[in-house]
């Protein structure tokens, strides 16, 4: 008499098969593709801008000032100071692409284990995000340094360095952003809740003239991202601001982990 066997499917709760299921995600939406190409499209224009403005004005310059090369790393700077919200956007996509279709319930029951979610998705995002910010911090450096000309600075150590801080800073406010998408789930609202801390709100509090307005917006992400790039040493060096943007992307993983752990989808 034989005897009948039934094999039953493991759910892939694990991480890694959480973390492999985030991949192809990532890449099988339109949505991921149509940021790439929009990201490259205005980095490029930006840095034709900041590129001939650099160019106009060593060329224009009142009697008596000396016209100095800029180094094209400071182009990239400029540019992704703008082209972040995108950047932040690809990541938040990943989150709230998956309330407003509804599948994050579908994610939720094949990985029970609600924080590897989260965790899963920050796994695949910072590797991908760091590749995707130092190509476009390419882009824009060699766009720019190209319509500088003879103004143009490509000391290589100087550029090298310019783009590895800007792709650690758009790693760090994308993962803060995909941290916060699943405390606020709708793509507008993450959005609108990322211009403000990494733009806005940073920008408006650093003109003031009041030492804690000052401080205040050292401290917030955009703020700390900000003075890192640029090198500012008041009111936070570069080093102390960069762990200020490590504490606010781990904190913001944090607490949307916690919050899903807590609330239903």
């Amino acid at each position: 008499m034989s005897t009948a066997t039934i094999t039953v499917q493991r759910r892939s709760s694990g991480l890694h098969n959480a973390a492999a299921s985030e991949w192809t995600k990532l890449w099988t939406v339109r949505s991921s593709w149509l940021n790439v190409a929009a990201a490259v499209v205005l980095t490029g224009l930006l840095a034709i801008q900041f590129g001939f403005s650099t160019a106009y004005d060593n060329t224009h310059l009142p009697p008596g000032e000396i016209a100095e090369k800029a180094a094209v790393g400071g182009v990239a700077v400029s540019t992704m100071t703008i082209v972040q919200v995108i950047v932040a956007a690809f990541a938040m996509l990943l989150v709230t692409s998956e309330y407003s279709t509804g599948s994050i319930r579908s994610t939720l029951q094949w990985t029970p284990v609600r924080r590897n979610v989260v965790l899963a998705k920050a796994i695949v995002l910072a590797p991908v995000l760091f590749a995707y910010a130092l190509v476009l911090g390419a882009v824009a450096a060699i766009t720019g340094g190209l319509t500088m000309g003879e103004w143009a600075d490509w000391d290589l150590t100087t550029l090298v360095v310019d783009l590895l801080s800007v792709a650690a800073y758009l790693t760090l406010a994308a993962l803060f952003t995909a941290g916060i998408a699943f405390i606020i789930r709708s793509t507008a609202g993450t959005l609108t809740a990322a211009f403000l801390l990494l733009i806005v709100i940073p920008l408006m509090l650093a003109q003031s003239s009041i030492r804690a307005l000052t401080w205040l917006a050292a401290l917030l992400p955009g703020g700390a991202g900000q003075n890192y790039l640029t090198g500012t040493t008041d009111p936070l060096s570069p080093t102390a601001s960069f762990f200020v943007l490590v504490a606010w992307a781990v904190g913001g993983l944090w607490a949307g982990a916690t919050v899903l752990q807590r609330r239903d989808a």
